[in-house]
């Protein structure tokens, strides 16, 4: 998400991590409240907005490499 915080803090080794990819025009503010009232926390891979298609894949390798489960 725009507002959200570059992903730089540790992710857990262990445990459960739900990836959420909204759409290319961003979630809709109820949307975000929703989310963050379930325990989400927003966070964006960098400047650019890639397209959805990429959004996903490019998340899931981010989180797999930085939590070692990609071995």
């Amino acid at each position: 998400h725009p507002s959200g915080a570059l992903v730089t803090a540790e992710l857990p080794a262990k445990g459960s991590i739900v990836l959420v990819v909204g759409p290319e025009g961003g979630v809709s503010p109820e949307e975000l409240a929703a989310f963050e009232a379930a325990g989400a926390k927003p966070f964006r891979l960098g400047r650019s907005v890639l397209r959805t298609s990429t959004a996903g894949t490019a998340a899931t390798a981010l989180v797999l490499g930085r939590t070692g489960r990609w071995s």
